[in-house]
């Protein structure tokens, strides 16, 4: 590669870096480009030149993926607790990271809202979807999801009281039941039976 693409490569990282930390701290609606571009030490141009908009540097700069498959979570406590693990994992991470950014501007903008509806349905909610058996497979997922996210908002990005300063195994061992009592295929059938 020559050296001058090796530059703007390294410039490109740069932004994208800049533009993680600055969205994760001042979320879409207040990050500028003008900011972006002086936490990467390089001119307001740049930024232009390798993302062309905000809204296009936002989407590339808060990319990210489930570490863990969904579609392959079990009805058990420990597997329940295991995937629990793996996210309050990913949401302890350094605070540049895209999820938080993605999460700080989803509060105050309504695409950024979208992009996460969209990677967290695609990634969480429809794969473990398809693996549960029993009705109401797409609620109880999405009531998994939801149940998940928000052990690890409170705890990791907001730290509340008590969820924040409890032990890590506390959390899960009382939040294993509740997140398998979803993934069981009778949470679904005692509705329909009893409806």
């Amino acid at each position: 590669m020559p050296e001058k693409a090796r530059k703007g490569e390294r410039t490109r990282r740069r932004i994208l870096e800049a533009a993680r930390h600055e969205f994760a701290l001042q979320g879409y609606e207040r990050a500028t480009i003008r900011g972006i571009a002086a936490a990467a030490e390089c001119d307001k141009s740049s930024v232009i030149k390798y993302f062309g908009t905000k809204q296009q540097l936002f989407r590339e700069a808060v990319e990210w993926r489930a570490s863990f498959d969904a579609s392959e979570l079990k009805v058990s406590d420990k597997q329940a607790e295991d995937y629990l693990r793996v996210m309050l994992a990913d949401f302890a991470g350094p605070r540049n990271d895209p999820m938080f950014a993605l999460l700080r501007s989803a509060m105050t903008n309504e695409e950024a809202a979208q992009l996460l509806r969209e990677k967290t349905t695609a990634g969480a909610v429809d794969p473990l979807a398809e693996a549960l058996e029993g009705p109401d497979a797409r609620l109880r997922a999405a009531l998994v999801s939801a149940a998940m996210f928000g052990i690890a908002v409170q705890r990791e990005m907001l730290r509340m009281p008590y969820i924040a300063e409890a032990d890590l195994e506390d959390v899960l061992r009382l939040s294993g039941p509740m997140l398998r009592r979803l993934l069981e295929p009778e949470a679904g059938e005692e509705r329909s039976s009893g409806s």
